[in-house]
Order: C-alpha cells, then sequence, then structure tokens
C-alpha cells in the first residue's frame, strides 16, 4: 500500500512573508520526507497552499513539478476569482483550489465559493474548505451554485467536536449530499495527541457511511499548534486499530489516488 498524506504544508527556507495570522516554521518537504514520511512509509502527499502564502501559488507548482525522489507529489493552490494561468498550475500537479471560511485565521471566504469552484472546474480541479459546524447551513447552499458533480473537500473533519452529536449529525448531512469529502485531520479536533482514541468512533462512523469520501491528512508541520508538536505514527496507528483493511487502503490510498490522480 502506498500511503498518502493528504494535507501538509511546505515552507521554503530564508523567504520573508508579510505579516499573516502566524509565522510559519522553516520546514520544506525533504524535512518531511525525512521526519516523518521515511519513518511511517509515506510515499505520496498533498501539499497545500498556506493562507500566509497568499494566491501566488509559482512556489507551489515548482515543487510539486519537480519532487523529491522519495515521494509524488500533488498540490492545492489558493485563488481569487480573478485568478489566471491555472492551465499552467494543473499541468505542474495542482488538482484542487482552496478557501478559508475560519474565524480562528480571520479569513472568511464562503460567499466566493461559486465563482472560484467555476473557475477551478474550468481545469478539471475540486475544491477544498476550511471551514467550520456553524457554515455547515451556508456550505450546502452553496453546493447547489457549484458545477454540477465538483466534490467539495472539507478539512479538519470540517473542525467538528467530535463529543457534540449535533456537529456531527450536521457533518453527516453534508456527506449524504454525494458531494462532499472530508479530511480525517485529527490535530484540530481531538485533546488526546498521544494516542488520538477520542476521534476512533467518530472515524469509524464517517468510514463507514462514506467510504469513498475519506482521506488522511496529518497537517504537517502543524502550525498554530500548541505543543507537543504531533507526531503522524499515532495518527496511523489510530486509523489502522480502528478500521477494516478495506477501509484502510479507502482512506490512505485508493480515494487519494482518485482524487488526486496520481
Amino acid at each position: 500500500m502506498i500511503i498518502c498524506d493528504c494535507h501538509i504544508h511546505a515552507f521554503a527556507k530564508g523567504v520573508e512573508r508579510a505579516v499573516g495570522a502566524y509565522v510559519p516554521p522553516e520546514k520544506d518537504i525533504g524535512d518531511f520526507i525525512a521526519e516523518e514520511a521515511q519513518t511511517n512509509g509515506i510515499g505520496r502527499a498533498v501539499v497545500i497552499q498556506a493562507s500566509v502564502d497568499g494566491t501566488d501559488n509559482t512556489a507551489l507548482a515548482r515543487m510539486v513539478a519537480s519532487p523529491p525522489e522519495a515521494i509524488a507529489l500533488r498540490g492545492v493552490a489558493m485563488i481569487s476569482p480573478a485568478s489566471t494561468g491555472l492551465e499552467a498550475l494543473a499541468a505542474s500537479g495542482i488538482r484542487a483550489a482552496r478557501l478559508q471560511d475560519r474565524r480562528r485565521v480571520g479569513i472568511n471566504q464562503l460567499d466566493l465559493l461559486p465563482q472560484v469552484a467555476a473557475l477551478a472546474a474550468e481545469v478539471d480541479w475540486h475544491v477544498e474548505l476550511n471551514t467550520e459546524p456553524e457554515r455547515f447551513d451556508r456550505v450546502a447552499a452553496a453546493l447547489e451554485a457549484m458545477p454540477a458533480g465538483q466534490p467539495l473537500v472539507l478539512d479538519h473533519f470540517g473542525h467538528v467536536n467530535p463529543t457534540s452529536e449535533a456537529q456531527v449529525t450536521s457533518l453527516c448531512r453534508l456527506l449524504d449530499s454525494g458531494r462532499i469529502w472530508v479530511k480525517l485531520s485529527p490535530t484540530r479536533v481531538s485533546t488526546r495527541p498521544d494516542n488520538y482514541d477520542d476521534l476512533a468512533a467518530l472515524v469509524s462512523r464517517l468510514v463507514q457511511g462514506w467510504p469513498d469520501r475519506c482521506l488522511w491528512g496529518s497537517d504537517w508541520p502543524h502550525v498554530m499548534t500548541p505543543p507537543p508538536v504531533p507526531r503522524l505514527a499515532p495518527m496511523l496507528d489510530l486509523l489502522k486499530q480502528v478500521l477494516p483493511d478495506e477501509g484502510l487502503r479507502a482512506v490512505l490510498q485508493d480515494n487519494p489516488a482518485a482524487l488526486y490522480r496520481f
């Protein structure tokens, strides 16, 4: 099985950035390979353009087009309704556009979803959305304005509280639409970073209900995450403990391969 981490960030070293929601660590794809990928058998990764890097996706495109031999890469760009040059980004290996809709980072772009989705569809991209449960009703309404059949991926379990049945049920209703995918990225929603066992029931429920639309992502290198810095092995251990073999293969290999076209 070729494990794919569907949510990492990579920050070029020695780059000065405008003031943003956080100061990113100088951790690039080489650090990811050395620190986590080699140890955990990760052969594929999806690099997400971080909010602090804005809509200039030049470095991301260069990275995914010429990855190190140890790993295959795809990318998720940040774009605006005025963005151009998407054909070149798609040719480099970028497969989606991402929008932020989170109070924590001070960016609310949900109103841009129909325009960005239409632009993304021109190059056969899906859309990824970092949003929260309080916005799920608006997300459901926005689906109607997206191109038919275009997937919408929610980051970080949709930021649901795993102990809130109301929030989990709202997430499940979105998944019932047939359009929504979800990343099982635990660090933003778990209170147990040593083993993530507070997410066991939620992971099982989501993968059992929607086995072909669940992905795993680590969120390496874990910006805006309090210490201790999360490690990937406990995340993978949870999936191995909770999921049957076919579910594990779907989440870690088959679903990412289909969505990101590895």
